[in-house]
């Protein structure tokens, strides 16, 4: 399953606003704006109101249907980890990886080190990225640092959604965001290069990432 390359976040936490924000995604297509609304809400949401995800999938159908509503739109189990994912299996097509109580966990050394060696291309280079105004140069200490920072928590996000793509029959059924904005380890720029190593090297088919930078939430980046 792809993404649209424009999408919004919608949080419809009491389960009241779904016709409101489709008719407002309609308004937005009139005038030539195509973008696909994500419900999202997450396990401690729906502890704290006394819902489940089969809400939000009842009531976005129903709005669907009110509505006339003919385009795309997914329902995200957000900020999610393996203990209560099960809950949202049936709901959600769009699954938030979040790993951020792992940043910072230890790896083995030995993964490190295995990790380390499959990515020297990344260390002692110049690399070129796009949107940064000088290209960024990885130490053999700065690599090391990053990757002992970040490894064990993608591992942890391989784990859960290997066990969601079997559940759900296959990543033809899925989209995946790796979240790991509520942390109090603000990622660098050189973390992400690690985090997204790692991604690569799990089989994580990530449509989006949401990061933390310098204190800012940044939800569903590219």
């Amino acid at each position: 399953m792809e993404l649209a390359k424009y999408s919004i976040g919608v949080g419809d936490r009491f389960g009241h606003q779904a016709k409101a924000q489709l008719a407002a995604i309609q308004e937005a297509q009139k005038a030539g704006v195509q973008v696909v609304p994500v419900w999202n809400k997450s396990n401690r949401e729906h502890v704290i109101i006394g819902t489940c995800p089969a809400d939000v999938r009842k009531e976005v159908t129903e709005a669907v249907k009110a509505v006339n509503y003919t385009g795309e739109y997914h329902i995200d189990a957000d900020h999610i980890n393996i203990k209560n994912v099960d809950w949202f299996m049936d709901s959600s097509d769009f699954f938030t990886l979040d790993v951020a109580d792992f940043i910072g966990q230890p790896s083995p050394d030995a993964e490190i080190n295995a990790f380390l060696a499959k990515h020297q291309d990344l260390i002692g280079k110049e690399l070129p990225i796009a949107g940064l105004s000088a290209p960024l140069t990885v130490s053999q200490e700065m690599a090391r640092n990053a990757t002992a920072k970040v490894l064990f928590a993608i591992k942890e996000a391989g784990k859960l959604y290997r066990h969601i793509e079997a559940a759900k029959g296959g990543a033809d059924n899925i989209i995946v965001e790796v979240s790991m904005d509520e942390t109090e380890l603000p990622q660098q720029p050189v973390d992400m290069l690690f985090i997204l190593a790692a991604i690569s090297d799990e089989g994580i088919p990530a449509q989006t990432v949401a990061p933390k930078f310098s204190g800012r939430f940044n939800k569903g980046i590219d």
